[in-house]
């Protein structure tokens, strides 16, 4: 068990460094090789979804079609692969160009808190002091991130911290939905056929035969890395930690996201950091922290309410 518990942590740690590292990558390409986040979306998502499903039916021998079985699991999955996979892959590529990926890593952080405050207002309830102290914490947090310590003005664009909440909001909802999906079908089935669903939507927005970039070395090396480390391992380690350990404990290893991406951003693409950015940064990643102190079981209680208000809304049963 101990074992186990060790390698879901590895996962979970190794998953959120490349999702991390990708931040960076990204902001060169954008920067310096002028690619389009829709060209790159189609590519990366349509390429490590097509090599996890070639894996999956010949390595594996999984019957890669029966996902597509049961109209409540087709509607539950399609949700997941559109407004959670693809919505958070897209958003968090959108808020590095519109930002850098140390920013854009921090405010995607802040998909806990999304989760604590849509079940309070949805229910009606007070917050537990935790839940207080998390949300108002975060709230000081971005306001530092989001105005570099000059507390009257931003220092980003409105649009950057729109698609910044915006990118939490979405991880939030890829945190949820996918949950009872993989108590029925694999992993790789899950975000194979995810990764497919948002490389076929992104083609059809943006052909990657249509306006290709200059593909010289460097924009190879960058792409290859997002596709193969940062979109298909990172998302692969962190969904399979969660068969070895719990949603909490992954959530607090998650905190290497930020970390790799902040300081790859600052080591090799010189974007500065003040020391206002780096505190609030810290500040909303400590949410995280606070709420697994003694709120672990109401965090989720709360996670089932919303997926139950969820179902109750729509007429999907999400537990079947």
């Amino acid at each position: 068990m101990y074992i186990k518990k060790v390698f879901g942590a590895f996962l979970a740690i190794f998953g959120s460094l490349l999702w991390g590292i990708q931040g960076p990558v990204s902001q060169y390409l954008f920067a310096d090789n002028h690619l389009s986040p829709e060209w790159l979306m189609g590519v990366k998502m349509g390429v490590s979804g097509i090599l996890i499903l070639l894996f999956t039916k010949f390595i594996k021998h999984e019957h890669i079609l029966k996902i597509w079985k049961g109209k409540n699991n087709v509607i539950v999955f399609l949700l997941y692969a559109v407004f959670g996979l693809s919505a958070v892959q897209y958003l968090y590529l959108v808020t590095v160009r519109a930002s850098n990926a140390g920013t854009a890593t921090i405010l995607q952080s802040l998909g806990t808190v999304f989760i604590v405050i849509l079940t309070v207002i949805i229910y009606k309830h007070a917050p537990s002091k935790y839940e207080l102290i998390a949300v108002l914490v975060a709230l000081m947090g971005t306001w530092l991130l989001v105005t570099k310590g000059h507390l009257t003005h931003l220092a980003i664009t409105n649009v950057a911290l729109t698609l910044g909440l915006l990118l939490a909001l979405s991880g939030a909802i890829q945190t949820m939905l996918p949950v009872n999906l993989l108590k029925k079908f694999s992993s790789l089935l899950v975000v194979g056929w995810a990764m497919i669903i948002g490389g076929f939507i992104f083609t059809i927005i943006h052909p990657f035969w249509h306006e290709m970039p200059n593909l010289n070395l460097g924009t190879v090396l960058g792409v290859s890395f997002i596709v193969l480390f940062g979109t298909m391992t990172s998302f692969l380690c962190f969904i399979n930690s969660l068969k070895f350990i719990s949603p909490t404990v992954a959530g607090l290893l998650n905190t290497f996201e930020p970390l790799s991406a902040t300081l790859g951003t600052i080591l090799f693409l010189n974007t500065p950091f003040n020391v206002y950015e780096i505190f609030g940064g810290i500040m909303i990643l400590s949410t995280v922290f606070i709420l697994s102190l003694g709120a672990k079981k109401k965090v989720a209680n709360l996670i089932a309410a919303f997926l139950i208000f969820i179902n109750n809304e729509h007429r999907v049963d999400l537990f079947v």
